[in-house]
C-alpha cells in the first residue's frame, strides 16, 4: 500500500499539519485550557486539593522549629492500664459515673483553671440511678468542668425536639434568626452540665483522605452560632480563640507531645490517706479527660501520624485556641492566581523561544524556591503558604510543554525521513528552499517563522519546516540562527515541487517587501535538489547533514543528477 494511502500515514501527516499550523502558539493554546481549568477547579473541581494536603503534611511534619506544647495542659489518659486497674472495682468500661464524679472532686480541690471532658455523656446509668446523681452534684458544685455535646447529620433536624436557641452558649448571627429551630445535636445526660452551660461540640472533620487536619471553631445552623468546645474554653477565659469558622491546626509535634498521668493513678492517689503525687499537681492547669486506649476507638489519622489521640487532637485545638496561633492561610484564589502567573510566563517564555536549557533550568529553580518559601513561612511565622497550585499545575504545564516540544521538532525534521526507510528500493527527490533573515530582531524571525508554518501547511507535497536548525540551542544555533529551511521528500522525481517552492517565495515577498529592500531577507538555494536511490541505510543523520551542506550559501548548486 501506498504511503498516501497508509491510514497511519494519514493520522501522522495530520498530527504533523496541526503542529505546523500551531508552532510555538500551542504553548499559548494550552496555557488558555490550564486557566479554563484553574477557574473551574477553584470553584468545582477541586483537583489541586490532593497536592495540598501532600505538600502540608511533608512540610508540616519536618518543621525545624516546632512550638512547644502548653505546659499548663495536661491530659489525664484512660489507657489501657487504666482499664485494666480500674476493672477489679468497678468493672468493664463504662464506669459507673460517680467515678468520675470523684475525680472532678479530687481535682476541683486543687484550684485547676478547667476540666475538661472529651468522653460524651451521651445516656443515662440505669442501672446505677444514685451513681448518676453523685456525678450531677459533683457538677454542680463544680465551677471548672466543660462536657462536649455531638452535632448529628442535619437530616435529622426535623425529628429533633431540642430548639436551637436553647442550647448554652449559642449566639445568632443575623437578626430575626428563629430560636425555636429544632437543632439535631447530643447533650451530655448531666443536668447540672447543662446548667453550667460550659458545653461546645467537640467533632472534627477529616479531609477527603481520612486525615485530620482542621478544627472547627464553631457551627452554623440557622443563623446560630453553635460554639466548638475548644472556642468556648477561650471564650470563658478570655483567649484570643479564633475568628474563623474553621483553623488549620498548628500541631506540636507526634502523638505524646503534652502531658500524660494515668487515670487510675491519679484516681488511686485521690481515693488514698497518704498522697504520694504533688497536692498543687493540677493547680492552674487545664485538664482534659479522654482515652488512648485502642479498645475505646478514640484514634485518628493526623499529619503527625497515623494513629493520633482524639485527646490529643482536643488538647491541640485547645492549646491553638488558647495562644491564637493556629496556622492563617491565603485565600484559595491568590495562589490560583500565582498558579496562572508562573504558566502563563512559561508559555510566554516558550512563544518567544527562549532557549530551552535556559527555560528548564529557570522552572527547576522557581519549583524549588516554591517549596523553600512555603517551608521557611511554615518555620518562622503562624502562616502556612500553599504553593501546591503553582508547584503541580507548574509540573503538569511544564510536562506538557516538553512532550510538545519533543514531538514537534522529532515530526519537523525527521518524521518524513524515517517514513522513507520501510519503502522499497527507488529514486526519489529532497528538495530545498533556504531562506536567510540578516540582523534580524527575534520578534522579526518569530513572525516569519509563524508566516513560514502557514504557507508550508498548504503544500500539496507534504513540505516540512526543519525546526530544529532555529530552535535549538548550542552549535547549531549560533551557526544557523538566521536560516529557516524549507523541504520536501517526494516519491516522484518528476513532482513539480518548484510550485510550491515559488508560492511561498511569492507571498513572503510580498508580505516582506521592507526586508527585501534592506538586504535582510533573500532566498538562497531555491533550486536546491537531490535526486538518490533509496536504500536501507537511509537515516535522519544523513538526511540532517545533506540539509547543513545547502544551508552553506558559499556552495554552489547541487544539480538534480547527484546520487546519494
Amino acid at each position: 500500500m501506498s504511503r498516501f494511502r497508509d491510514p497511519i500515514h494519514r493520522c501522522k501527516a495530520a498530527a504533523m499539519s496541526l503542529v505546523r499550523r500551531l508552532g510555538a502558539r500551542a504553548y499559548l493554546v494550552f496555557a488558555l485550557v490550564f486557566s479554563i481549568l484553574i477557574v473551574a477547579d477553584l470553584g468545582v473541581l477541586n483537583l489541586v486539593a490532593a497536592a495540598d494536603t501532600k505538600l502540608f503534611d511533608t512540610l508540616i511534619s519536618h518543621r525545624i522549629r516546632v512550638p512547644q506544647p502548653d505546659p499548663d495542659i495536661v491530659i489525664i489518659d484512660i489507657d489501657e492500664a487504666s482499664l485494666a486497674g480500674m476493672a477489679k472495682q468497678h468493672g468493664r468500661w463504662p464506669w459507673p459515673n460517680r467515678v468520675m464524679g470523684e475525680l472532678v472532686d479530687g481535682i476541683e480541690a486543687q484550684k485547676p483553671r478547667a476540666i475538661v471532658f472529651d468522653i460524651l455523656f451521651s445516656d443515662p446509668d440505669v442501672q446505677r440511678p444514685e451513681s448518676d446523681a453523685a456525678f450531677d452534684a459533683a457538677i454542680g458544685r463544680s465551677t471548672t468542668t466543660f462536657f462536649p455535646m455531638l452535632r448529628l447529620d442535619p437530616r435529622n433536624d426535623r425529628l429533633s425536639r431540642i430548639p436551637v436557641g436553647a442550647l448554652p452558649g449559642v449566639t445568632a448571627l443575623e437578626q430575626g434568626a428563629d430560636p425555636r429551630t429544632p437543632v439535631a445535636i447530643i447533650l451530655p445526660k448531666v443536668p447540672a452540665a447543662i446548667d453550667n452551660g460550659r458545653l461546645g461540640t467537640h467533632q472534627v472533620h477529616p479531609d477527603k483522605d481520612g486525615i485530620i487536619r482542621r478544627y472547627p471553631a464553631w457551627l452554623e445552623h440557622a443563623g446560630w452560632r453553635i460554639p466548638s468546645l475548644p472556642q468556648r474554653i477561650a471564650e470563658e477565659f478570655q483567649f484570643p480563640g479564633a475568628d474563623r469558622r474553621e483553623v488549620l491546626l498548628n500541631w506540636r509535634g507526634p502523638p505524646f507531645t503534652y502531658r500524660y498521668v494515668s487515670f487510675v493513678d491519679v484516681y488511686r492517689d485521690l481515693a488514698q490517706g497518704k498522697k504520694t503525687r504533688p497536692a498543687n499537681e493540677f493547680a492552674g492547669k487545664i485538664v482534659v479527660i479522654g482515652s488512648t486506649a485502642p479498645s475505646l476507638f478514640d484514634v485518628k489519622g493526623t499529619p503527625m501520624a497515623r494513629i493520633h489521640p482524639g485527646v490529643e487532637i482536643l488538647a491541640t485545638a485547645i492549646d491553638n485556641f488558647k495562644r491564637g496561633d493556629s496556622l492563617r492561610e491565603r485565600p484559595p484564589w491568590v495562589m490560583m492566581a500565582a498558579a496562572l502567573l508562573l504558566i502563563w510566563s512559561m508559555a510566554i517564555a516558550l512563544y518567544r523561544e527562549t532557549r530551552i536549557e535556559v527555560f528548564d533550568a529557570v522552572f527547576g529553580v522557581l519549583q524549588a524556591s516554591l517549596v523553600l518559601i512555603a517551608f521557611a513561612t511554615l518555620n518562622l511565622s503562624a502562616w502556612y503558604l500553599d504553593t501546591s497550585a503553582p508547584l503541580s499545575l507548574g509540573v503538569m504545564y511544564f510536562t506538557l510543554a516538553r512532550i510538545y516540544y519533543r514531538l514537534s521538532w522529532k515530526w519537523l525534521a525527521t518524521s518524513q525521513v524515517q517514513d522513507l526507510t520501510a519503502l522499497t528500493q527507488g529514486r526519489r527527490l529532497l528538495a530545498v528552499l533556504a531562506i536567510r533573515l540578516e540582523a534580524a530582531r527575534p520578534s522579526e524571525r518569530r513572525r516569519l517563522k509563524g508566516e513560514i508554518d502557514r504557507l508550508v501547511a498548504k503544500s500539496r507535497l507534504d513540505a516540512g519546516r526543519v525546526a530544529n536548525l532555529i530552535e535549538d540551542p548550542g552549535l547549531v544555533q549560533c551557526v544557523f540562527a538566521d536560516i529557516m529551511l524549507v523541504y520536501w521528500l517526494c516519491e516522484d522525481t518528476n513532482a513539480d515541487w518548484r510550485s510550491d517552492a515559488a508560492r511561498i517565495e511569492a507571498s513572503l515577498s510580498r508580505g516582506r517587501a521592507q526586508y527585501l529592500d534592506r538586504g535582510r531577507l533573500r532566498f538562497a538555494r531555491r533550486d536546491s535538489v537531490i535526486c538518490w536511490q533509496t536504500t536501507h541505510g537511509w537515516t535522519s543523520a544523513a538526511f540532517g547533514t545533506i540539509l547543513a551542506a545547502m544551508a552553506d550559501t558559499a556552495t554552489p548548486p547541487i544539480s538534480p543528477g547527484n546520487k546519494l
